[in-house]
């Protein structure tokens, strides 16, 4: 089956140690109809020059924009240099299985024919594993006891499902997702919201590839047992105006979110989202009154007990 050509997009910094590795199991898909697009962050390592030995294009620059708008700078990049229909985001640290794209590609364009050519976001599984690649967990979802099928809107404001690195998405998501809000928390969280939004998000139950842990992850697997949750209970017994920081971020993007798209979404949703929003400035009962009311939720009783006792 010959299917269209997707742009992998590839944001680095300081990622010489493991971006061959890499890229490596990019270029040695299964599906080699792809192009992968470059943009590092102003690395001072030997990262660019690892790069260059590969035959992808680099996006120059000279500035450290982060990881989201790095990514947001290559998604607009993609779509103005690009009749590519579909964008996947990729890490510096990963290995990909080397059928993540065929399966990735196949399943969307069987979802675009079912849908209308509507937004979609396709993601999968994960393996964790340590910086050596030595087996952690089969499953990030199982890891950190999630379940991806739990993805409503106003789930989704509370808590991301969608890791950034599996996912595959239309060039109509694509287009309606930017820009991409300062204040929203990642690129893949954004887009997630755009798209159960406006389209649908799918789930390869699968993983399909290994996600790397080491000490510069700027975002990773938390292994969600007893440990984490006695380290949370204290710190809210000892800490409630620290967790209430922690609420700041989803509130911000809400508020971003809203001003983005309040012409295109409907009552509920923006009700949802100016409760979010204003929560913090509400009593007691009235805080806890709103989470329920909008199913402002986290996954599990331990993260939906913390999240009712910061408030």
């Amino acid at each position: 089956m010959i299917l269209d050509r997707v742009d992998i997009l590839i944001s680095t910094y300081n990622g010489e140690e493991y971006l061959k590795e890499q890229l490596d199991s990019i270029f040695n898909q299964s599906y080699q109809n792809f192009r992968v697009i470059l943009r590092d962050d102003n690395s001072t390592d030997n990262t660019l020059n690892i790069a260059k030995e590969y035959n992808l294009e680099i996006l120059e620059s000279n500035k450290n924009l982060g990881a989201k708008k790095s990514f947001e700078e290559l998604l607009k990049y993609a779509l103005t240099h690009s009749d590519s229909n579909y964008f996947m985001f990729c890490d510096q640290d990963d290995i990909w299985d080397e059928d993540k794209v065929r399966k990735s590609i196949e399943m969307m364009v069987y979802l675009e024919n079912l849908n209308n050519n509507n937004p979609i976001l396709i993601h999968s599984d994960l393996r964790v594993v340590d910086k050596k690649l030595n087996l952690i967990n089969n499953s990030f979802f199982r890891y950190s006891k999630i379940n991806p099928h739990i993805r409503s809107f106003n789930r989704l404001l509370m808590q991301n499902t969608v890791t950034g690195c599996t996912m595959i998405i239309n060039r109509k998501l694509a287009q309606i997702s930017l820009p991409i809000a300062n204040d929203a928390i990642m690129h893949d969280w954004w887009i997630a919201l755009v798209a159960t939004q406006f389209g649908m998000i799918y789930t390869i139950k699968e993983s399909t590839i290994s996600y790397r842990q080491h000490s510069n992850n700027e975002v990773g697997a938390v292994k969600f047992d007893y440990i984490y949750i006695l380290k949370k209970i204290s710190t809210l017994l000892f800490n409630k105006e620290l967790l209430q920081e922690k609420l700041h971020p989803n509130i911000n993007q809400a508020k971003a979110f809203l001003e983005c798209y309040r012409v295109k979404i409907d009552i509920y949703s923006i009700n949802s989202l100016e409760a979010l929003y204003n929560i913090l400035s509400k009593s007691f009962s009235k805080k806890r009154g709103l989470i329920f009311e909008y199913g402002l939720l986290k996954q599990g009783f331990i993260r939906n007990l913390a999240l009712l006792l910061k408030i």
